[in-house]
C-alpha cells in the first residue's frame, strides 16, 4: 500500500473507532463494580427476602382490615370522599405459577406485585423479579376525581374472590382473576375492575379494565394506565443505563425517550391513537399493549437518571397509555401486558413495531445485516451447536469463505505491491525533487503491473458492516446473556477478563485486561507482519495492533472471537498465497483495450491534466517575470 491506500485505511478506522467509542461505555473498576454489584443486588433481592408468611393469608383475613397508620391516615384525606375507605386493608397476595414465570398478584393496587422469570437469573444467579419493589407494585391508573383528587390505584385496596387453595397455583392452561374497587354509592353498582388473564406458554397476561357507572366520580372523562421500568438485572449498571429507554407506538410510528440528564425530568406527551408503550433496560421489557381493536388515546412518559454509589447509574421511567372515558354505564378497556425478555421473535408476536426497541445498529446500514444475515444465521447453526462460542467460530468461516474471492484478490495485489516497492524506491529517489512528477510516474507503474494500492483495504471495508453489527448483537440480544465459551470465557456479551489491574489506567480507562482482545491484537500484528513491506509503512505494524487492542479490550468477548478466528483465517490464507506466488517474477499486464479506464487510468490522466496546468502556469508566470 503506498500513502493514498495508508489514508484510506486510517479513515475506516478513525471512522470506525469514534463509532465505538460512541456507543461503548467506560468499563469499571473492580472497586466500582463491587459496590454497584451491591446496590443492584438490593434491588433484585428475592421475594423471600422482601416480605414475610404475612404477605399470603387466607381470605378471612380480607374481612379484618388492620388499622390504618399514619401514612394510611393521610392517604385517606388525600383520596377524599370516593376512596379514602379503600386506603385501609391488608395486603393479601398470591402467586399463579407459570413455565416461564411466576407472577404474584396483590390486592393493594388489585395488581402484579412481582414476576420472576424462570428461565433467567441476574448476574449473582439469583431469582431474577423485574418488578422494582420499591414501587410495590406495576400496572396501575391514574385519574383526577370529581371531588379535586388526584388517584393512583397503586394505593387503593381491591377485594377479589378467585383466591387459590394455599395462596398458589401451577397453572397448566388458562385462568381469570378480578379485583374490585367497590364505591360506598348505590350499593355494589360503582365500582373499578381490574381482570388479568393468565396463560402458560409466554411471559404476557390479558388485562381489562371495567369502569362501572363512575360517570360522577371520573374527572375530565379520561384516565392513564401506567408502566413502570422493569428491576435491575446487569452487573454493569452504566452500561444497562446506557441501554435504558422508553418506547410509544403512535399512528403506526415509534418514538423514543431518553431521560439521560441526572438534573432534569424527563416529561414526554404524545397524541394519537396509541397501539403500545414500553419500558426497556438492556435485556429485558415491561409493555402495555392496547389490544382487541382497542386504541390508546395519547401517551405519556417520564423519566429521570439516578446516580448509583461510585460513578452508578440508573435510568428510571414511567409509562402509559391515556384512555377516554364516555360515561357509560360499563366501558372496557383491553390490554395484554408483557414483561419479559427482549427476544426478536418474542416480540413479532406480541405487537407489530415492538421489535424495532431491539438496538440493531443504524436503521439503513447496520441493522438490516443485523436483522437478516447475522441473527437468522445464528440461530439456525445454535440448532445443531449449543455452544455460542462455535457457533461464533463456524460463523466466522463462513464469512471468510464468502470474502474469499475479494481477500484472494487483495492478498495478491498486495503480494505484487511488495515485489514493486524496489521499483516505487528508485522512482521516488529519481523525482524526489518533483512530488507531482513522481506521483504520476508510480500510478503509471501501477497500472503497468496491474496494482491496485487500495485493494489490501477492501475486506475490512466490507467487513464493517458485520463489524457493526455483531457488535451490537453481542451487546444487546438476550441469546448470547451469560452464554460461556470456554477457560475464562463467562459471558460472549461481556468483556472476557483474564486479569484485573491494581488501578485504572488514566486516559485509556482500562482496569482489565481481556484475553480475546490481546490474542485478537496478536493475529492482527503477525497479519500486518506478513503483508506490509514499505519501509515508510512499518508504524502502522505496531500502531494498528495496538490502537485495537485499546479499543476492543471492553468489548463483548464474542466480538474479540469472532476477530480473532477471521484474523486468524486471513494468516492462513496470506501464507498460502505467499507460499505459492512467492517465485513468480514480477510481469506487466497487457493493455485492455476497448475498455472503460479503470480508477489508477483515470487517477494517472487526473495527475497528467493537473502537472500540464502547472506547467503552463510556471512558464505564464517565467514570461511575466520578463517583462
Amino acid at each position: 500500500m503506498d500513502r493514498q491506500a495508508i489514508i484510506g485505511f486510517v479513515i475506516i478506522a478513525v471512522l470506525f473507532v469514534l463509532w465505538m467509542f460512541y456507543t461503548a461505555p467506560d468499563p469499571e473498576t473492580a472497586r466500582q463494580q463491587q459496590t454497584a454489584e451491591q446496590t443492584q443486588e438490593e434491588e433484585q433481592k428475592t421475594p423471600a427476602d422482601q416480605v414475610t408468611e404475612g404477605d399470603v393469608e387466607t381470605p378471612a383475613a380480607a374481612e379484618a382490615p388492620a388499622a390504618a397508620d399514619s401514612t394510611d391516615s393521610e392517604a385517606e384525606g388525600k383520596y377524599g370522599k370516593w376512596f379514602g375507605h379503600l386506603v385501609d386493608g391488608r395486603d393479601i397476595t398470591f402467586t399463579v405459577e407459570t413455565e416461564l414465570y411466576d407472577v404474584v398478584f396483590s390486592a393493594r393496587g388489585g395488581t402484579i406485585k412481582r414476576w420472576t422469570l424462570s428461565d433467567f437469573t441476574t448476574w449473582k444467579d439469583n431469582p431474577l423479579q423485574l418488578i422494582d419493589w420499591k414501587r410495590k407494585n406495576d400496572v396501575n391508573i391514574v385519574f383526577a376525581s370529581s371531588d379535586g383528587r388526584i388517584v393512583n390505584t397503586k394505593d387503593l385496596y381491591f377485594r377479589f374472590s378467585e383466591y387459590p387453595e394455599n395462596g398458589k397455583v401451577v397453572l397448566t392452561d388458562s385462568m381469570t382473576y378480578s379485583f374490585e374497587a367497590i364505591l360506598p354509592v348505590k350499593g355494589d353498582s360503582v365500582a373499578i375492575v381490574k381482570r388479568y388473564v393468565v396463560r402458560s406458554g409466554g411471559y404476557n397476561v390479558d388485562f381489562d379494565i371495567e369502569m362501572r357507572n363512575m360517570s360522577e366520580v371520573i374527572a375530565n372523562y379520561e384516565y392513564e394506565v401506567l408502566i413502570h421500568s422493569p428491576a435491575l438485572s446487569e452487573r454493569n449498571s452504566v452500561e444497562e443505563a446506557s441501554f435504558s429507554e422508553a418506547n410509544v407506538y403512535v399512528e403506526d410510528s415509534r418514538s423514543s425517550f431518553n431521560a439521560d440528564d441526572t438534573e432534569e425530568r424527563l416529561r414526554e406527551a404524545v397524541q394519537g391513537e396509541t397501539d403500545w408503550v414500553s419500558i426497556n433496560n438492556k435485556y429485558f421489557l415491561s409493555a402495555l399493549i392496547a389490544r382487541d381493536e382497542f386504541k390508546g388515546n395519547g401517551a405519556y412518559v417520564e423519566g429521570i437518571m439516578k446516580p448509583l454509589p461510585d460513578e452508578g447509574q440508573r435510568e428510571i421511567y414511567e409509562a402509559g397509555i391515556m384512555v377516554k372515558y364516555r360515561g357509560n354505564e360499563r366501558e372496557v378497556s383491553h390490554f395484554r401486558v408483557y414483561i419479559g425478555p427482549m427476544d426478536y421473535e418474542l416480540l413479532q408476536t406480541q405487537h407489530e413495531g415492538l421489535e424495532q426497541i431491539l438496538s440493531l445498529g443504524w436503521e439503513f446500514i447496520v441493522r438490516p445485516f443485523s436483522e437478516y444475515f447475522v441473527m437468522p444465521l445464528f440461530t439456525f447453526l445454535h440448532k445443531f451447536i449449543p455452544n455460542y462460542g462455535l457457533v461464533i467460530i463456524i460463523f466466522s468461516i463462513i464469512v471468510k469463505l464468502l470474502l474469499y474471492p475479494l481477500t484472494k484478490s487483495s492478498m495478491k495485489s498486495m503480494q505484487r505491491m511488495q515485489k514493486l516497492q524496489p521499483l516505487i524506491s528508485e522512482m521516488r529517489e529519481k523525482y524526489k525533487d518533483d512530488q507531482q512528477k513522481q506521483n504520476v510516474e508510480i500510478m503509471k507503474m501501477y497500472k503497468e503491473y496491474g496494482v491496485n494500492p487500495a485493494g489490501g483495504c477492501l475486506p475490512m471495508a466490507l467487513q464493517m458492516p458485520i463489524l457493526f453489527a455483531l457488535f451490537t448483537i453481542f451487546r444487546s440480544t438476550i441469546e448470547l446473556r451469560h452464554e460461556p465459551f470456554m477457560l475464562w470465557i463467562d459471558d460472549l456479551s461481556a468483556p472476557d477478563i483474564l486479569f484485573s489491574l491494581p488501578t485504572k489506567i488514566p486516559v485509556l480507562g482500562m482496569s482489565f485486561v481481556s484475553g480475546l482482545a490481546l490474542l485478537m491484537a496478536a493475529t492482527m500484528f503477525i497479519q500486518q507482519k506478513m503483508s506490509v513491506k514499505d519501509p515508510r509503512q512499518k508504524s502502522m505494524v505496531y500502531i494498528m495492533p495496538l490502537m485495537f487492542w485499546f479499543l476492543f479490550n471492553s468489548f463483548p468477548s464474542g466480538l474479540n472471537l469472532y476477530y480473532f478466528m477471521f484474523n486468524l483465517l486471513s494468516i492462513g490464507q496470506q501464507y498460502l498465497i505467499n507460499k505459492r506466488h512467492q517465485d513468480e517474477p514480477l510481469t506487466k499486464v497487457a493493455p485492455k483495450g476497448g475498455k472503460k479506464k479503470s480508477w489508477s487510468e483515470r487517477a494517472m490522466a487526473s495527475m497528467q491534466e493537473k502537472q500540464k496546468e502547472q506547467e503552463k502556469l510556471r512558464k505564464a508566470a517565467k514570461k511575466n517575470r520578463k517583462f
